[in-house]
């Protein structure tokens, strides 16, 4: 009778511990659904992403002028920021006093193709390229930037 008991009780307990792993099992199925959903997602967010910046064109910015800092920016970026532009190596020309007057700065950006207004900043200031193409509305006068295929 003792041992019948015994077994009564290890069969009880066997299907209590069947049943949590059976909770645990639908957790982890449920919890692996999600997992697997969120990773499609993620996919399809990384795939449109790619097909997107799959437009973009690598466009060289220069601006030739004097100046210790010359920054561009423009509405490619919604006039938000000024991208620093580096001065190219030997490209000052030394004045009479032995200081470098004009040099040529440039930059690199990649845009989506399109017709862009842009501004350089020359130590501070703002300034249009003369070199380039520009457009004037009312008061402002900026250069023209065009992104070809």
């Amino acid at each position: 009778m003792l041992k019948e008991m015994e077994l009564c009780r290890l069969k009880e307990q066997i299907e209590k511990e069947k049943l949590a792993l059976s909770k645990l099992q639908t957790n982890a199925e449920t919890a692996i659904s999600k997992a697997q959903k969120l990773v499609s997602e993620k996919n399809a967010e990384l795939l449109a992403a790619e097909e997107s910046l799959s437009g973009l064109v690598e466009v060289e910015i220069q601006y030739c002028g004097d100046g210790e800092i010359v920054e561009v920016t423009g509405s490619f970026n919604g006039w938000h920021h000024q991208i620093e532009m580096d001065p190219q190596p030997s490209s000052g020309i030394i004045g009479p006093t032995g200081s470098r007057k004009t040099r040529l700065w440039s930059t690199m950006l990649w845009l989506y193709p399109g017709i862009y207004e842009i501004k350089f900043i020359v130590d501070g200031q703002w300034k249009i390229d003369p070199q380039r193409e520009s457009v004037t509305r009312g008061t402002i006068c900026n250069n023209i930037l065009q992104v070809d295929r």
